[in-house]
């Protein structure tokens, strides 16, 4: 019972912000980070995805898959953090 009442509520805040979700469009091309190094299964899937978006038309803008590996996904978190504010 308790589980149904969490995935109740779960589903209502979901559908709840579904119209702004729906309404976002990003105005410059949005940038896929990768904490991995090319060839691994992480660039190969955040491949794939940009491909089945773009091939569907999903989103407008361009997507770019940009590939940081090392430091066990610290150099990734660094780009992420020192690019803030450029959405």
């Amino acid at each position: 019972m308790r589980n149904i009442i969490k995935a109740t509520v779960a589903l209502t805040a979901m559908l709840a912000s579904a119209p702004a979700i729906a309404a976002w469009e990003p105005t410059k091309p949005v940038e896929i980070v990768v904490a991995a190094g090319a060839g691994g299964a992480s660039d190969q899937m955040a491949r794939m995805m940009q491909a089945a978006i773009q091939k569907n038309n999903l989103m407008k803008q361009p997507m770019v898959v940009s590939l940081k590996g090392g430091a066990s996904g610290a150099e990734a978190l660094m780009y992420m953090k020192s690019s803030e504010g450029r959405c």
